[in-house]
């Protein structure tokens, strides 16, 4: 009995498995990692209109620290995070590209606190709860920094964000370094604004950011999810009630909540994030250049990593 059959389909067997893996690890879903906050919505929103042509799977982390593990151990392809959330990633010499601008938060990261305190000054030997790996170190170092108070002069404790209600409701610390929907979920629990983003325009700006090998390997998603975002804004302004009643549900607050949540946020428009990622002399470089400058000096990172951050427009619309 001949056995050229039997070796005809081994060898067509193996010359096949590159082809369907190749094609499986192409076509698998695209997850995205986000925590709950007003800025990453729209890509809520997205799916919920039916956006997005593809499959993409938004993924709801209760904090920051999770978004980054889950994205350093490739669980996810796509992470929205802060600029200086992305200097971690590649002080971590993690290869990653910027393809799209969310929002610039102008006064919706907050230190929030006991009526007491008062302000920044009250913050004086007090205990404040913060994400240590997260945009909330930046936000606590640069109202430090503006309001002349030095570190050792307060008492941090570290808690991520899924625990910052309640950190404040059990009395844990004295202020809590956080953001929307907890600043006002904490408003409605007394506690005062001590300090906003608006304090420093410009300098928390939430991205998409995507491992450099998910450009080859889910670029028809990339295309996809960063056009229903932006589908998604038209429609949050076509159809607003709708739209925040949507938000106001996944947020856990009223529509008026919702609504307000957005006073503290800029959401770029398409022209915007082309001005923003474009050329040599992109907006963002600036920023991020002035961001990298404040980490180091304030032993966040430990070395100048902004030249190595990508900015790709290539998926815009």
């Amino acid at each position: 009995m001949s056995h050229k059959p039997l070796r005809l389909f081994l060898k067509t067997f193996l010359v096949l498995i590159p082809i369907i893996y190749c094609s499986t690890s192409h076509s698998q879903t695209l997850r995205v990692g986000t925590t709950l906050w007003p800025g990453y919505e729209p890509f809520y929103l997205a799916k919920e209109i039916k956006a997005y042509k593809s499959d993409i799977r938004m993924i709801t982390y209760p904090s920051t620290s999770e978004v980054l593990r889950a994205f350093k151990s490739r669980t996810l392809e796509a992470a929205a995070l802060t600029l200086d959330e992305v200097l971690f990633l590649v002080e971590s010499n993690i290869p990653i590209e910027i393809i799209l601008i969310c929002d610039i938060s102008e006064g919706a990261d907050v230190i929030m606190g006991r009526p007491e305190l008062k302000n920044m000054q009250g913050l004086i030997g007090a205990s404040i709860a913060v994400e240590s790996t997260a945009v909330g170190a930046y936000t606590l170092s640069r109202a430090l920094e503006l309001h002349n108070i030095g570190i050792d002069q307060i008492s941090l404790v570290n808690v991520e964000h899924s625990d910052h209600k309640n950190t404040y409701k059990q009395g844990v610390t004295d202020a809590v370094v956080t953001y929307e929907p907890v600043r006002t979920q904490l408003l409605s629990e007394g506690a005062i604004e001590l300090f906003n983003s608006k304090e420093i325009p410009g300098e928390i700006v939430d991205v998409l950011v995507v491992h450099k090998s998910t450009l080859d390997t889910h670029q028809t998603e990339l295309y996809d999810i960063v056009e229903g975002w932006f589908t998604a804004l038209n429609y949050l302004n076509d159809q607003p009630a709708i739209s925040y009643k949507f938000i106001a549900s996944r947020m856990k607050l009223s529509i008026e909540g919702a609504k307000e949540s957005y006073f503290g946020l800029t959401l770029p428009s398409l022209s915007k994030n082309k001005e923003f990622l474009s050329g040599s002399s992109a907006l963002l470089k600036q920023t991020l250049k002035n961001l990298n400058k404040h980490m180091i000096h304030s032993k966040l990172i430990n070395s100048d990593r902004a030249s190595k951050t990508v900015f790709n427009p290539s998926f815009l619309p």
